[in-house]
C-alpha cells in the first residue's frame, strides 16, 4: 500500500487561544516605559498567566518610593479562570497591596461594553492573543466585530482576534494615555490590520516600534514588535511622529541605557495610508525613495496587466501528485498533467519544456487529474490507491470532502505564467511555455488580451517591483515572504518601456545566477530610460530591496527575552 502523510493534526489549545506569554524581562521594560507616576488607572486586557501584571506591580513599587501619589488602579481581564488564579497568586506575592486590582473572569470582547461604561485608562499593557481567525471563536468575533463597527471600523473575518483587542483597548484610553503592546509583526504587513495602523497615526502624538532580527518567542515561528504609542488625541487633523529601532534581540533592548535617548538621534518618519509600516523600518534615504515613487502617478501595477489566482488547491499534494514511477505502476490512463510544486524549480522568467523534463527528475510532477473520468474508467491499481487514500483519511479533509467525488481536484488549468507565493530572495514572474499547472504553492496568472507574456516577465525583474513586494507582502519567522493574490496584484510594473529589453539576456543572466547583474540592466532600461530615475534614485529603491529582504531572512531565535 502508498504510503503519504495523514492529515494534520489538530491545533493545541495554547495554539486555538493565542496563549503565548511575553518574557517577564520583557514585560518589566514595557511597562517601565508606560507607567510612570505609579497613580495611572492601568488595563491588562488578557493577562494569562500574571507576566505584566507582576512587572507593573513592581514598577508601581519603585516609583512610590519616589514619589508621594495615591494608589495606581488596575484592571484585569483574562478569559481563562485557571491561568487568572495564577496572575492573582503572582501577585499576591510581589506587592498586590500596591494597587486596587479588578480581577474580571471574562471574554475581553463580551467586557468591553462595561469596561467602556467605566473611567478611561491612563495606561493599556499587554500581549493580546494570536488567536488566527480559523480559530477566533464565533460568537466572540461577532461580539468584538460588533464593538468595531461602532468605534468606526470595517472589521474583516480574515483579522486574526490581536487586531481587535489593540484596537478596542485604544478606544479605552483616556487623552494623553499610552499603549504598550507585543503584537505580531503582522501589523506591519497585513492588509485587515491597515485600519488599526491608521487609526494610531491618527490618534498618536508619537509611536516607536521596536523590531527584532531574532524571534523572542520560543514556541512559534512568530516575528513580533513592540508597539509604543503615548500622547492619545481627540483630533485626527495631523499624523503621528513614528521612529522605528531596529534591535538584535530582546537581550540588546533591555541593554539600551535610554530608550528615549536612542530614539531622539533616530529620524523621524509618517506614513502614507498606501504604504505599510514595513517600509518604516528602512534608512531614510531608501524610505524617502518610495515613499516619492508612491506619490508618483501613473505607474501601473501587475493587476493592470494579469489577473493572479492561487494555484491548483488539492487537498493534499502528497496524495495527488506524483512521480512517474507512481503513475506507470498505477496505471492512471492519461488522467495525468505536468505539474510545478515547488518554487525552487522556476529558475529563470521562462519555464520550458526542458525545464520541465529537469523538474520530473528532481520532483514529483505530475498531478493526477480525474475530474469526468468514470469510475468503471479508472484501473483497479488507482481505484486501489483511492481506497488506500480513504484508510488514511485523505477524503476527511476540508478540501477533499466538500466536493462531489473528493477525488477531483477543482479549478485544473494552464497559466500563462507562474508567480512565487513564498519567496526567499525576489518574486519571480516565470513564463508558462511548458504548459503546466501549479499546486497552492504557487501563483497562477493569466495575462489580459493585448499583453506579451515574455515581456511582462521580464519587466516585474527590477529593483522597484522586488523592493514593493518587501512592502506589500508579509514575512514569517522563518525569513519567507509571502505574496497573496491580491497583494501581488499591487506590485508595480514599468511594462511601457519593456519591449526595449533583451530577454534572452535576462534569461541567461537568471538562469546563471547573476541576479544584480541582471538588475542592473533591467533597472538602467526600466527605471532609468523608461520612468526617469536618476543615479541615486536607483541606488536607493535598490537599497529599500536589499534591506528589507535582509531583515526578514535574517531573522532567528536567539533564547533571550
Amino acid at each position: 500500500m502508498t504510503a503519504f502523510p495523514t492529515n494534520k493534526t489538530e491545533a493545541t489549545a495554547q495554539k486555538r487561544r493565542g496563549g503565548y506569554y511575553t518574557p517577564i524581562a520583557l514585560a518589566d521594560y514595557l511597562v517601565r516605559w508606560a507607567i510612570r507616576s505609579g497613580d495611572e488607572r492601568i488595563l491588562e486586557p488578557s493577562c494569562g498567566d500574571g507576566n505584566f501584571i507582576e512587572a507593573a506591580l513592581k514598577r508601581i513599587g519603585e516609583v512610590k518610593r519616589n514619589t508621594n501619589v495615591g494608589p495606581a488602579q488596575i484592571c484585569v481581564t483574562e478569559i481563562d479562570a485557571g491561568e487568572l488564579k495564577k496572575a492573582q497568586s503572582r501577585a499576591r506575592n510581589c506587592g498586590a497591596e500596591r494597587a486596587d486590582i479588578s480581577w474580571r473572569c471574562g471574554d475581553f470582547f463580551e467586557l468591553y461594553a462595561d469596561l467602556l461604561a467605566e473611567e478611561r485608562y491612563d495606561v493599556v499593557v499587554g500581549n493580546p492573543p494570536f488567536i488566527r481567525f480559523q480559530y477566533f471563536a464565533a460568537a466572540s468575533r461577532d461580539t468584538a466585530f460588533g464593538h468595531l463597527r461602532a468605534a468606526g471600523y470595517r472589521p474583516t473575518k480574515l483579522a486574526n482576534a490581536w487586531a481587535a483587542f489593540v484596537q478596542l483597548s485604544v478606544e479605552l484610553l483616556k487623552k494623553g494615555g499610552r499603549l504598550a503592546m507585543v503584537l505580531p509583526a503582522e501589523l506591519l504587513q497585513v492588509g485587515y490590520a491597515g485600519q488599526l495602523r491608521d487609526r494610531i497615526t491618527a490618534v498618536f502624538d508619537h509611536v516607536v516600534l521596536v523590531g527584532f532580527d531574532e524571534l523572542v518567542f520560543p514556541e512559534i515561528q512568530q516575528e513580533v514588535v513592540l508597539l509604543l504609542a503615548e500622547g492619545k488625541r481627540t483630533s485626527t487633523d495631523r499624523v503621528s511622529d513614528i521612529h522605528t529601532l531596529q534591535l538584535r534581540n530582546g537581550k540588546a533592548l533591555l541593554e539600551l541605557w535610554s530608550l528615549g535617548e536612542t530614539v531622539r538621534h533616530l529620524p523621524v518618519k509618517h506614513s502614507r495610508k498606501s504604504m505599510k509600516w514595513t517600509s518604516l523600518f528602512l534608512t531614510s534615504e531608501a524610505f524617502d525613495a518610495l515613499d516619492s515613487v508612491e506619490r508618483l502617478k501613473g505607474i501601473k501595477k501587475l493587476g493592470d496587466y494579469a489577473q493572479v489566482d492561487v494555484g491548483v488547491v488539492t487537498g493534499r499534494n502528497s496524495f495527488f501528485v506524483m512521480d512517474t514511477e507512481q503513475v506507470e505502476k498505477l496505471k492512471v490512463n492519461g488522467s495525468m498533467v505536468s505539474v510545478v510544486g515547488r518554487t525552487s524549480a522556476l529558475k529563470s522568467i521562462i519555464f520550458s519544456n526542458e525545464d520541465l523534463r529537469e523538474c520530473a527528475i528532481r520532483f514529483p510532477s505530475w498531478l493526477l487529474n480525474l475530474k469526468g473520468v468514470e469510475k468503471a474508467d479508472i484501473s483497479p491499481e488507482l481505484l486501489e490507491y483511492i481506497r488506500a487514500g480513504e484508510e488514511k483519511k485523505v477524503h476527511e479533509g476540508y478540501k477533499c470532502r466538500i466536493r462531489p467525488r473528493w477525488f477531483d481536484v477543482p479549478s485544473v488549468y494552464a497559466p500563462d505564467a507562474f508567480l512565487f507565493r513564498q519567496i526567499h530572495k525576489a518574486p519571480f514572474l516565470v513564463a508558462n511555455r511548458a504548459n503546466a499547472v501549479s499546486t497552492d504553492t504557487i501563483h497562477r496568472v493569466r495575462v489580459y488580451a493585448g499583453i506579451d507574456i515574455d515581456v511582462l516577465c521580464a519587466a516585474s525583474i527590477n529593483s522597484l517591483t522586488f523592493a514593493w513586494a518587501e512592502v506589500c507582502g508579509r514575512s514569517y519567522g522563518g525569513g519567507v515572504l509571502e505574496l497573496e493574490p491580491r497583494e501581488a496584484e499591487e506590485l508595480p510594473i514599468p511594462y511601457e518601456n519593456a519591449d526595449a529589453l533583451d530577454i534572452e539576456k535576462v534569461d541567461h543572466h537568471l538562469r546563471a545566477q547573476q541576479l544584480d547583474i541582471a538588475l542592473d540592466y533591467t533597472d538602467s532600461v526600466l527605471l532609468r530610460d523608461g520612468l526617469g530615475f536618476d543615479k541615486a534614485m536607483i541606488k536607493y529603491i535598490r537599497a529599500a530591496w536589499s534591506e528589507l529582504r535582509d531583515r526578514r531572512r535574517n531573522r532567528r531565535y536567539s533564547g533571550t527575552a
